[in-house]
């Protein structure tokens, strides 16, 4: 019985609001030339809306890298969620090289991943795309 109404108020509340956060990220980042925003619905799926990953073109890691660094300075959070499979340890035992996999490290290496869960304020919208927006045209 907890399952179904916490499934309830997923429904009704909390993927209402994440998808009112994308459609707020998509807004503020669509026309900036540098940004890539995730493709979230087609017309056979749409995301759940559990992550907001945000590629910056033509950018290396070590760039990302100081990106998150200039953000979280001014006090928002953001993450890197996933990294290739040949950068994990066990793939790298496995004998896996991370050069074999040119997209996928440069995907990897032009992702973050912003704040999407449903307490967060229009304010706090504003606060990170604003601060996002403004460390990645410092840094790049």
């Amino acid at each position: 019985s907890l399952g179904l109404v916490a499934l309830k108020k997923y429904d009704e509340e909390n993927l209402k609001r994440r998808k009112e956060i994308f459609a707020y990220y998509q807004s503020r980042f669509e026309e900036k030339p540098w940004a890539i925003v995730p493709l979230y619905k087609n017309e056979k799926a749409e995301t759940s809306y559990h992550l907001f990953l945000l590629r910056i073109s033509g950018i290396k890691e070590i760039q990302r890298n100081k990106i998150i660094d200039e953000i979280e300075a001014h006090e928002v959070s953001v993450n890197v969620h996933f990294q290739p499979l040949p950068l994990l340890t066990a793939y790298k035992q496995l004998g896996y090289k991370m050069y074999d996999y040119p997209d996928a490290y440069a995907n990897y290496a032009a992702t973050i991943s912003l704040p999407v869960y449903q307490d967060l304020t229009d304010e706090q919208l504003e606060k990170i795309t604003s601060t996002v927006i403004s460390c990645i045209e410092k840094i790049i």
